[in-house]
C-alpha cells in the first residue's frame, strides 16, 4: 500500500518551496529507515499552498530486530563475581536484568553482552510519532507562530492529508487533525477535495486547478506560453532564474502577453527587462528577428484567460517603465564622473572604509598589475575605468529605483553616453565579471585589471579585518572572487603571481586601514591555492595538481605546467619516472645540510651519468619547464640502471655520502620543477 502525508499552508514564500519540498522528502526517508519502516521510494510534491510526499509500498509493520549490544570488558564489569557500577550502568542502559548478560569472546577479550529481540509493530502506530518528528525537523531561513500555538513554521499550517492506503491515518499535531480532504485552488476550487486513496491524489487536484509536481507546472508554463504567447512569431525571453520562481508562485499556470507604451523602447534594453523580470516577475518578449518589443508575458494562477488581468497587468507596468526612464533620464542630466566624490559618503565596510577610499586602493592595485604585466601603455585607461567602476551605485538607477543587478552595466551606459573611452566604458561593466558560475570572462585589458584590482582588495581587505570565510558562511563572497581572479588571468593569458599580487595588495591596504587579524598574505596565499585546485581540477587529477600547486605561484605558468604533465602521464613511462623520483626522494629524505660532491669517489659509469644528469637538469631549470620534464623522461633510465647497479649504503662512509649527495643534487633541481 502506498502512504500520502500532505501538509497544508498558507502561500509559502516562492523561495521556501522547493527547500519545504526536499527537506520533507528527506527527513521523512531518514526517519522511516531509522524506524525499520520498509518502502520502494518517496515521491514528493510542492505548490505554494502545500508540500506532500507518497510513500509507495510502505511495509504493513515495522520489521523485527534481534539486537546485540556489547558492554565493557569482563574484567571492568565484574570485580570479586560482582557487578561494578559500569556493569550495572550497561545492563540498566539496554532495559536488562543481570539474567540477560552473556559473555562474548573475540581477539581483544571477553565482553559482557545483550542480545535482545525486538518485534517491529504496525507501521500505523509508529507513524504518527515519525510524522510529528518530521514536521519539527523541517527549518526555513525563517518562521513565524501564529494564533495560540507553540509551533514555528514558515507559513500557518492549515490542513493534513494522512492517508494509508484507502484509511485515513489517526494523526493530530498542535490542534489539527490528520484526514483525507486537500484543497484546491484558492480562487477556482476552493472547496475541500476528498481523496479515497494516494493514487488519485495527483489526478485529483489537477480536476481542481492544482498541478501538484513542480516540473509538471514548469512545462505547463513553456506550453503556455508556447501556444497562448508565441503564435504570432513573438519569442520570449526565459530566464531560468525567473522561471523557477514563477513556477513556485502558481498552481496552475495559464499565459497571457500585455503590451506597453513602445517610447519606453528608449531606455536600455536592460533596464526593461530588469523592470519586468525582477519588478514584476513577466517574462520579456523580442520579435522574430532578435529585437526587444514592447510586450511582456505574465504568468496568471488561473486555468484561464482574463481580459482584466491583462489590462490590469498593462497599467501596472507603465508606472514601472515611467519611474525607470525618469530616473536615467536624471543621471544623464547630471556628469557621470562627478558621481565618484559621492562614493565618500557610501561606506562599504565599518573598517575597511568608503567605497571611495577602496576605488582609490584599487587604483593603486592596478597601476602595479600594468606595470607588472607590460600594460604601461594602457595605464591611463585601466586607471580611468577603476576610477568610474563604481560611480553608478549612487546613481538614481542603481540607489532610488535599486536595479542592483545593473551595477557596472548602468555605469557602461553612462560613460560611453558621455565620452568616455569606449574600452573604458566597456571595462566598468566588465570588472564585475564573472558575476557567477559560467559568467562570460572580460573582453578588455581594462575590464580584467580593473576587476582583478577591486577582487583582491575586497579579499584582503576582509582578511585583514578578520573577515574570513567560514565552511558554511562567506558573506562577501572571497572564494567567488578569488575564484573570478583565477578564471580571467587564465582566459585573458595574464602572466600573474598571485602570490607578489596579494603581498602588494596587503602592504596598500596595510597603508591605508588598521589591519586586525594576522598572517593574512599567508591565509589568501591558502585561498588562492584551494581555489586554484578547484579551477583547475576540472582539466586535471589531483595528483598533477599537488606535483606544481606549491611550486608555481604564476597562475598562467601553472596551467601550462600541468598541461605538459597531462599528456606526458598518457604515456606509458610517466608512471614509471614517477615512481623513480619518490624513491629518490625517500632515499634522501632525512638527508640536512649540503654535502660536497667528489667526482674522484665514482666507483660506477652509472655515478658519474647520474650526476652529469643533476647539472643538466639544473641548467634548464630557468628554461622551458616543457623542455625540462622531457629531458627527465628521456633520461629516466639514468636513474634506472642507477638504482639498479649501484649500492647507495656503501661499507665505506664516505663513498656512501658522496652517493647520497649526488641524489640529493638531483633531488633539489626536481624539487623546483616538480614535487612528488
Amino acid at each position: 500500500m502506498n502512504f500520502l502525508f500532505e501538509i497544508g499552508l498558507e502561500e509559502l514564500p516562492s523561495r521556501y518551496v522547493d527547500e519545504a519540498e526536499s527537506n520533507l522528502k528527506k527527513i521523512a526517508e531518514k526517519e522511516l529507515k531509522e524506524e525499520r519502516i520498509a518502502f520502494s521510494e518517496i515521491e514528493s510534491f510542492s505548490t505554494p499552498r502545500r508540500v506532500a510526499i507518497i510513500v509507495k509500498d510502505i511495509a504493513e509493520k515495522q520489521a523485527d530486530l534481534d539486537k546485540k549490544s556489547v558492554g565493557p570488558s569482563v574484567e571492568i564489569a565484574y570485580k570479586d563475581g560482582a557487578l561494578t557500577k559500569a556493569g550495572e550502568g550497561f545492563i540498566k542502559s539496554q532495559g536488562a536484568t543481570p539474567d540477560d548478560v552473556k559473555i562474548i569472546e573475540n581477539e581483544k577479550g571477553k565482553y559482557i553482552s545483550i542480545e535482545k529481540f525486538i518485534a517491529g509493530k504496525p507501521t500505523k502506530e509508529v507513524l504518527p510519532e515519525i510524522l510529528s518528528n518530521v514536521i519539527k525537523k523541517i527549518e526555513f531561513e525563517k518562521s513565524m507562530k501564529w494564533s495560540d500555538r507553540t509551533f514555528r513554521f514558515a507559513r500557518p499550517i492549515k490542513w493534513f492529508v494522512t492517508l494509508l492506503g484507502t484509511e485515513v491515518l489517526p494523526f493530530e499535531f498542535e490542534g489539527l487533525k490528520g484526514g483525507n480532504k486537500t484543497r484546491g485552488m484558492r480562487y477556482f476550487a476552493p472547496q475541500d477535495v476528498e481523496i479515497s486513496n494516494p493514487d488519485e491524489y495527483v489526478s485529483k487536484l489537477r480536476e481542481n486547478s492544482v498541478i501538484a509536481r513542480k516540473a509538471d507546472r514548469k512545462a505547463e508554463i513553456l506550453k503556455s506560453i508556447k501556444e497562448n504567447c508565441e503564435n504570432d512569431g513573438d519569442v520570449a525571453i526565459i530566464n531560468n532564474y525567473l522561471l523557477e520562481e514563477v513556477v513556485n508562485l502558481v498552481e496552475y499556470p495559464f499565459a497571457i502577453k500585455g503590451e506597453f507604451n513602445p517610447d519606453y523602447l528608449d531606455l536600455p534594453e536592460d533596464i526593461i527587462t530588469i523592470t519586468m523580470e525582477t519588478h514584476q516577475r513577466y517574462f520579456p518578449v523580442k520579435d522574430a528577428n532578435g529585437r526587444l518589443t514592447n510586450k511582456f508575458i505574465v504568468i496568471r494562477n488561473a486555468p484561464e484567460y482574463s481580459e482584466v488581468v491583462k489590462k490590469g497587468n498593462e497599467k501596472v507596468i507603465e508606472p514601472r517603465l515611467a519611474d525607470a526612464k525618469f530616473f536615467f533620464d536624471e543621471d544623464l542630466k547630471g556628469k557621470f564622473a562627478d558621481n565618484v566624490e559621492k562614493l565618500k559618503e557610501v561606506t562599504f565596510q565599518k573598517d575597511m572604509g568608503t567605497i571611495y577610499e577602496k576605488m582609490q586602493r584599487s587604483k593603486k592595485i592596478a597601476e602595479y598589475l600594468a606595470d607588472e604585466l607590460g600594460y604601461g601603455a594602457k595605464k591611463k585607461n585601466i586607471l580611468r575605468t577603476v576610477e568610474l567602476s563604481k560611480a553608478d551605485l549612487v546613481s538614481n538607477v542603481i540607489a532610488e529605483k535599486e536595479f542592483t543587478k545593473l551595477q557596472g552595466f548602468m555605469g557602461s551606459v553612462y560613460a560611453e553616453k558621455q565620452g568616455e573611452d569606449r574600452e573604458v566604458a566597456l571595462g566598468i561593466f566588465e570588472h564585475y565579471l564573472p558575476r557567477y558560475q559560467n559568467d562570460i570572462l572580460p573582453t578588455t585589458i581594462e575590464g580584467a585589471l580593473a576587476g582583478i584590482a577591486d577582487k583582491i582588495d575586497t579579499v584582503v581587505g576582509c582578511y585583514s579585518v578578520g573577515l574570513k570565510p567560514t565552511s558554511s558562511k562567506d558573506p562577501y563572497a572571497l572564494r567567488r572572487a578569488v575564484q573570478g581572479i583565477i578564471q580571467v588571468a587564465l582566459d585573458s593569458k595574464l602572466e600573474l603571481n598571485y602570490e607578489k599580487l596579494v603581498e602588494k595588495a596587503y602592504e596598500i591596504f596595510a597603508a591605508d586601514k588598521k589591519v586586525l587579524d594576522k598572517n593574512v598574505v599567508e591565509n589568501v596565499v591558502e585561498l588562492f591555492k584551494q581555489r586554484l585546485s578547484n579551477v583547475l581540477g576540472e582539466k586535471y587529477s589531483k595528483d598533477l595538481i599537488s606535483y606544481e600547486i606549491n611550486l608555481e605561484n604564476n597562475i598562467v605558468k601553472l596551467n601550462d605546467r600541468l598541461s605538459v604533465l597531462l599528456e606526458l602521464s598518457k604515456t606509458e613511462n610517466f608512471e614509471t619516472l614517477i615512481n623513480l623520483l619518490k624513491r629518490v626522494k625517500n632515499i634522501v629524505k632525512d638527508t640536512k645540510g649540503e654535502t660536497e660532491i667528489s667526482e674522484s669517489l665514482f666507483e660506477k659509469d652509472e655515478e658519474k651519468a647520474i650526476f652529469e644528469l643533476g647539472n643538466e637538469l639544473e641548467f634548464l631549470e630557468n628554461e622551458e619547464f616543457a623542455n625540462y620534464i622531457q629531458v627527465l623522461l628521456n633520461n629516466a633510465n639514468v636513474i634506472n640502471n642507477y638504482f639498479d647497479n649501484v649500492i647507495i649504503n656503501a661499507s665505506d662512509k664516505k663513498i656512501k655520502n658522496n652517493r647520497i649527495a649526488t641524489l640529493k643534487k638531483l633531488e633539489n633541481s626536481i624539487d623546483k620543477m616538480i614535487n612528488i
